[in-house]
């Protein structure tokens, strides 16, 4: 039988397994009830929490958690520079229509062409 001091520290683990255990945190419970076996072999209480924190976490809590390793991003193809044989030269990438990608070009024909009509005056 454990002295007094054993006993009150037998109760205050397994108190706080209890409360523990209204909060579903069984890791703790696990903790506090191997810890009240450690000094009382034979103590039930802390057996049958024991039990329970097993068969809640669904194995025993040492074993590391498993952590989701997030897949590598799918790779991009690159945004073309160009269309039409360089006519219309890609600015950015718009989004995605229907079966097509949209993206926001400039006509280089008209822009040349615009840009001499300003030269010479129309």
């Amino acid at each position: 039988m454990p002295s007094e001091r054993v006993q009150r520290q037998i109760d205050r683990l397994l108190d706080e397994a209890e409360q523990a255990m209204g909060v579903l945190n069984w890791e703790v419970v696990f903790q506090r009830s191997q810890a009240v076996l450690v000094l009382d072999a034979l103590n039930e209480d802390a057996k049958s929490y024991l039990d329970a924190s097993e068969r809640a976490a669904g194995a025993t809590p040492k074993t590391a958690p498993q952590v989701a390793i997030p897949a590598p991003p799918a790779p991009v193809a690159p945004l073309p520079t160009s269309f039409v044989s360089g006519r219309y030269q890609v600015k950015r990438f718009l989004g995605e229509g229907g079966k097509k990608k949209v993206y926001l070009a400039n006509d280089l024909t008209f822009a040349t062409f615009y840009s001499r009509r300003v030269l010479r005056g129309f």
